[in-house]
């Protein structure tokens, strides 16, 4: 091929268009048919199939016996585990206007109020939680935290006394009777350490579940 010679030309000299074309072409003054890129063509002959990878999912529940294999639950859940990335579900709430008229919003899932009631013993990346839309407000700020107050109220008048009427005695002897007390059980082990919590107290937690087996949580 006529490459032109580096020491002659340089970059100040002049290269003619027939070495240009054999530069970026391939081709020379005696074989003007610039070379071919032959590519094995693929074999049809197989069939393609399809898969699917599914990283996560998300499911709603109006019963806990969807835990079949039993259920891992927090008496006293931290309000870190919330759901706080927006996973592009949304939920109508009605609001009552102080003009008496009544205005259907479409808030974001992880702006409702709710808290983190415990995973299925099956996984522990199915966690449950609990989604309390009628304290929801949109004079609030945006966040998804439910008050000891109402968690108390949850627990000691709703789900705490359920467990007790229908669990045998040997499981609810090793179950938490009040809120309270799992909150004390919760924080007791680093009152002992001494710890020193930051702003939710996330040092001085020791996240205990309890575990509730799968045959009596219809019933609940």
């Amino acid at each position: 091929m006529d490459y032109p010679e580096p020491g002659k030309f340089g970059y100040g000299g002049r290269v003619t268009s027939q070495q240009w074309q054999s530069l970026l072409c391939g081709t020379s003054a005696a074989n003007s048919i610039p070379p071919m890129l032959e590519i094995p063509s693929p074999d049809f002959s197989s069939t393609a199939a399809t898969t699917y990878d599914i990283d996560s999912f998300i499911a709603k529940a109006k019963c806990l016996s969807i835990a079949r294999k039993g259920l891992r639950v927090q008496f006293s859940p931290s309000c870190l585990k919330n759901i706080c990335t927006d996973v592009h579900l949304y939920s109508k709430i009605e609001e009552k206007l102080l003009s008496g008229k009544r205005h259907i919003h479409q808030v974001p899932l992880h702006h409702i109020p709710h808290f983190y009631l415990g995973h299925l013993a099956s996984s522990l990346h199915l966690p449950l939680y609990v989604f309390l839309p009628e304290l929801w407000s949109s004079n609030l700020n945006k966040n998804s935290y439910v008050s000891n107050h109402h968690l108390q109220q949850w627990m000691d008048i709703g789900f705490i006394p359920a467990i007790l009427q229908h669990y045998p005695s040997d499981i609810v002897q090793h179950l938490p009777v009040s809120f309270n007390s799992a909150s004390m059980n919760v924080f007791a082990r680093g009152r002992e350490l001494g710890i020193q919590g930051g702003r939710f107290e996330s040092g001085k937690r020791q996240e205990l579940h309890y575990f509730l087996s799968g045959r009596y949580l219809k019933n609940v």
